[in-house]
């Protein structure tokens, strides 16, 4: 996962800003918790939610900071003065299907010597909660230290708490004993670019992944192993994160088994190729290999923005769009930013997006993960004169990187499909749709 976001309607420059910051050389999505949390007791739904009508069904938004967020309420608290009868926090955390930590900033973040990152709503007040409860660890609260990628981590005091979602029905649903991550200090996680005009409303994170910690494993008896979501190009209607019994098949679906690797969290799939543009590039399967030493392969992963590809497999992907893009006479190409080799184009005309490509990943089982033009570019509309091109001009920027890590795809490439994951039947459908309320 790697947090830097953007807005379409601000300065072209904070995007390209945004861009340059998350080329990543490596992504490291490990972290040091303590040992004996591993072997701590955890409450699960198991025994309790299998015969419960009553499913969370929480509302999500792919919103104009180009993350993907659900609405969880935290905690437990006195009702607010002035009529409100809600007794929890309620919070935007990033849908992370390649972490296993839930994690939120609490109060603590700002005490002295500690950081938080900017956010809109108030740091959640840990302190105040009826049941906010820290997890031992030999007598000592039990600690964290995420990684989220090279340079940037958060940190803080492992807890349960009671988080509350809307459920299949509509009425709210609280499930107890949730664990968590109370995060006191983060460094280097951007959620906002430069010159942004909007506080950020990302708070924390719900993960999502393979493992004991995740929230899908702590409500097993509810989720069944199973999620689904559909996303929306910076959606204003509300679509849903389904667990369990109301997740359904996308419309037309492609199947492909999803794996783990060692511990990791991550959902491994099985690259065989890439077309760009309806051409296959000339790699094949060993190409997106997972290698002995744990790099290489391929993750699907809802908390990352760009995808990411092996140095060959982008320089390929790079020159093919150049060539093609070359002969759209109603772009134009434009460099925004010298630090780093970007491919960027204004729109000279509306008929510019006709011919601009996507990019198909082949996964085993012939399922074709198809991405839109929405997914692969970055499109901008610039509020201002910038670099010489008139404001009100329509931009795109290639958002694909380079890694030596992996390959991943990232959340802009879900735009436009259903995607379901079932960890019991190891995997994953997924398929094209609207994603309206029924998704």
């Amino acid at each position: 996962m790697r947090f830097c976001l953007v807005v379409v309607f601000v300065p072209f420059m904070a995007l390209l800003s945004c861009i340059a910051a998350v080329q990543p050389n490596s992504i490291n999505l490990g972290g040091n918790i303590h040992k004996s949390y591993w072997s701590s007791p955890i409450t699960t739904l198991a025994g309790t939610g299998g015969s419960n009508s009553k499913l969370i069904a929480p509302p999500t938004r792919y919103a104009t900071e180009f993350v993907f967020h659900v609405n969880v309420g935290i905690g437990t608290f006195d009702p607010a003065a002035g009529g409100s009868s809600s007794s929890f926090k309620s919070y935007n955390l990033a849908i992370d299907s390649g972490s296993d930590l839930t994690w939120i900033q609490c109060e603590d973040c700002s005490s002295p010597g500690n950081t938080c990152f900017p956010q809109k709503d108030p740091l959640y007040p840990s302190s105040q909660s009826k049941s906010y409860k820290p997890l031992d660890c030999n007598g000592v609260p039990c600690v964290f230290n995420k990684t989220i990628s090279a340079g940037s981590y958060t940190s803080g005091v492992l807890a349960t708490e009671t988080f509350t979602f809307q459920s299949s029905d509509g009425t709210s649903l609280p499930i107890p004993n949730i664990s968590f991550g109370c995060s006191r200090d983060s460094k280097n996680i951007k959620y906002v670019a430069a010159s942004r005009p909007f506080p950020n409303p990302t708070s924390g994170v719900l993960s999502l992944g393979w493992g004991p910690r995740s929230f899908l494993s702590q409500i097993d008896s509810m989720s069944q192993g199973k999620f689904s979501y559909c996303i929306k190009p910076n959606n204003t209607e509300k679509t849903f994160l389904k667990f369990g019994q109301e997740v359904t098949p996308p419309k037309n679906p492609h199947v492909t088994p999803i794996s783990q690797v060692g511990n990791l969290s991550s959902y491994y799939v099985n690259l065989q190729g890439i077309s760009v543009g309806g051409l296959r590039l000339n790699f094949g399967p060993s190409d997106f290999a997972l290698n002995k030493d744990g790099t290489g392969g391929t993750v699907i992963d809802s908390g990352a923005l760009f995808a990411l590809f092996k140095p060959p497999v982008y320089g390929a992907m790079f020159a093919t769009l150049e060539a093609t893009l070359s002969k759209n006479k109603f772009l134009k190409r434009v460099v925004f930013h010298k630090g780093f080799k970007d491919l960027c184009y204004v729109e000279l005309s509306p008929e510019a997006r006709k011919t601009i490509p996507g990019m198909t990943f082949h996964l085993e089982n012939n399922a074709d993960f198809e991405v839109k033009p929405e997914g692969l570019f970055l499109f901008a509309v610039l509020p201002e004169d910038t670099k010489g091109v008139p404001k009100g001009t329509m931009a795109l920027c290639f958002a694909a990187f380079p890694s030596e890590f992996r390959t991943a795809i990232g959340a802009l490439q879900h735009i436009g499909q259903k995607v379901v994951y079932d960890t019991k039947a190891k995997q994953l459908s997924f398929g094209p749709e609207d994603c309206d309320e029924t998704s």
